[in-house]
């Protein structure tokens, strides 16, 4: 690397280890997108007394409870009907009605679409009475299949790509190719790449679309086509600005195209352009993980200026690699160079300061991206960011020494950078910021001094869980006991016993919640009292991950 170029790239490069350094100082902000479920009613692996009135799901953001689908089964795998999914107390519970049910094992099989636009389901089952009546594992094996959808999450990918890419050459390409006096469109290369982007945004659009239709539906390939479907999608925003996107790209296609063949110009067309374009720009984050955010507002902006600067200055190095050789030495083509040399100096600092500001704010902070795939992919990102900088400091500097010719083969290298870019940005579209919190349910059965517990722990993971005790004492089940007391430790964190909460909810039956403040081997003690006079301690290691 040239001392010229080294230069050139100390100040976009010193501008992102500051961002980093300032954004890993400051408080992390709650990590979002792609919902998480938090809590149900009942909770997994719940033993009940008595039938339970609704199902209650309550998840860690807003979902679009106007698609949701819960289905219950029973022991044996068949669906039992209950009440339509509909929002609970806020607009991240769901909950359906449920008819009153026998004792037995059941399922609970859900599906919801967050406000990223992201379909999430899962599933988990619960029992009604004290005695075991089947596997809950294997009655969960055969009926995720009835109620999960296909996630296509490839086709996905590739819609996402081919929007924004279209995108990229439409927004981007034309501007730099309409700009006066040269009117670069006027030639036939450019001209053909850019109706390729209006045609690969509107194939890129319709797509997304298809598949987000088939997500809330029932997964199939028929759903993405199915009318039904399609009602379903345009009740969420992300359905609807995924429309707002298809028709946009539509009307460029059919608006934009012909006045462009016919005279080099947008004519008096070019307003209603720029405004299909805006709302194309706002489509995407609206559509993605900014809608998800909060302040919504800020965030959707940020989003769509990154989207913005990328189109700047991705679009120019199109047309400059494109720019046909019989003009581009000719003056005004130098001059568009020069512009397109100093607005890519503002774009791409732009470019990174959102995104990285987005990043931050989508992990939760910076202090564990290379935790998830999503983390992973960032990261390729700004390393090929990194790339894309030297690249443009070398651009920058042949373009002062030999004019708009001696940066060609520079740029065309520089695209395929920004091609890698586009793409890794819709695969990162794709993945959750975050690494879902694992979780160990407990259940297990407990024997001492003459007692037997069954004990169930969910969902066994950091925070709050709640548990559920069944006791036998000495005489028979049909026997009192007098009281339970629970408390937990981690003594290999030198973390003393803590109590727990608990309460009656039958004939020696307790629930309550037990709280695991950090990851490890918890010693959850049962002192179980027998009599008024006779107690016995029974005691559990119960592994949070």
């Amino acid at each position: 690397m040239t001392g010229a170029v080294a230069r050139a790239l100390r100040r976009p490069l010193l501008l992102l280890a500051a961002l980093v350094a300032v954004l890993g100082l400051l408080p992390a902000a709650p990590a979002a997108a792609h919902a998480a479920l938090e809590s149900s009613t009942p909770a997994a692996n719940a033993v009940l007394t008595s039938s339970p009135p609704l199902i209650a799901l309550d998840f860690d953001e807003r979902i679009e409870a106007g698609v949701a689908t819960i289905r219950l089964f029973d022991g044996d795998g068949v669906a039992i009907g209950i009440g339509s999914p509909e929002s609970g107390a806020d607009d991240s519970q769901v909950q359906a009605t449920v008819p009153r049910l026998d004792d037995g094992l059941y399922a609970v099989v859900w599906h919801v679409v967050s406000a990223d636009g992201h379909p999430v389901d899962g599933a988990f089952a619960f029992q009604i009475g004290t005695t075991a009546t089947g596997d809950a594992e294997a009655l969960l094996e055969q009926v995720r299949t009835v109620g999960s959808s296909a996630r296509a999450s490839w086709w996905s990918g590739v819609a996402r790509f081919a929007s924004f890419a279209g995108f990229v050459l439409v927004a981007g390409g034309g501007w730099w190719a309409l700009r006066r006096p040269a009117r670069l469109v006027e030639h036939r290369r450019i001209r053909t790449v850019l109706s390729a982007g209006a045609a690969l945004l509107v194939v890129g659009a319709l797509g997304a679309f298809a598949v987000f239709s088939a997500q809330v539906g029932d997964g199939s390939f028929g759903a993405a086509w199915s009318p039904s479907s399609w009602v379903d999608a345009l009740d969420t925003q992300p359905g609807r600005m995924l429309l707002v996107r298809l028709l946009a790209a539509v009307a460029l296609l059919g608006l934009a195209l012909p006045p462009v063949r016919r005279t080099g110009s947008l004519g008096p067309s070019a307003p209603v352009v720029a405004g299909l374009l805006l709302a194309a720009l706002v489509s995407f984050p609206m559509a993605g993980h900014p809608n998800a955010l909060s302040p919504q507002v800020l965030w959707i902006a940020v989003d769509a200026v990154h989207l913005a600067a990328i189109s700047v200055w991705l679009g120019g190095v199109l047309v400059l690699a494109l720019c046909p050789s019989s003009v581009v030495n000719e003056p005004e083509v130098q001059r568009i160079a020069r512009g397109f040399s100093a607005a890519a100096t503002v774009a791409i600092p732009v470019a990174i300061v959102t995104g990285v500001a987005h990043a931050w704010r989508l992990a939760g902070g910076l202090g564990h991206v290379a935790d998830t795939s999503w983390g992973t992919l960032l990261i390729v990102k700004v390393g090929v960011v990194v790339v894309v900088l030297a690249l443009a400091a070398a651009a920058r500097r042949r373009l002062h020494r030999g004019g708009a010719a001696a940066v060609r083969r520079v740029v065309r290298t520089e695209l395929v950078a920004g091609v890698v870019i586009l793409a890794l940005t819709a695969a990162l579209a794709g993945e959750p910021p975050r690494t879902p919190l694992p979780s160990r349910p407990y259940d297990e059965t407990l024997a001492g001094s003459g007692v037997i517990a069954s004990v169930s722990i969910s969902p066994g993971r950091v925070g709050s869980n709640e548990m559920h005790v069944l006791l036998t004492p000495p005489g028979g089940s049909i026997t009192p006991i007098a009281g339970l007391a629970v408390r937990v430790s981690l003594p290999s964190a030198g973390i003393p016993p803590a109590p727990g909460t608990v309460v009656p909810e039958g004939p020696n039956h307790f629930s309550g919640t037990v709280t695991f403040t950090e990851a490890g081997e918890w010693t959850v003690e049962f002192i179980v009292q027998v009599t008024d006079t006779e107690a016995a301690l029974l005691k559990a290691t119960v592994s949070i991950p």
